[in-house]
């Protein structure tokens, strides 16, 4: 398990549970993970932290909101 891996999980809590890592680049890493009281799975993805301050809430909301309609 990788120190991202591990603390990703450690920060989602017992709410979600990371399964494997989907892939990643320079800007961020994306994990499936199952939320557990909902019994589906959810894709996370996290940010390089260098880069997260310049990264609004409302671009995220965006981004998930497009691949929704997929």
């Amino acid at each position: 398990m990788t120190d991202l891996r591990a603390q990703l999980q450690a920060t989602l809590g017992s709410g979600y549970t990371l399964e494997r890592e989907l892939g990643g680049g320079g800007m961020s890493r994306v994990f499936v993970a199952r939320a557990n009281a909902l019994g589906r799975e959810v894709v996370v993805k996290v940010i390089a932290p260098e880069l997260a301050e310049g990264v609004s809430a409302e671009r995220f909301t965006r981004e998930i909101a497009t691949a929704a309609r997929l």
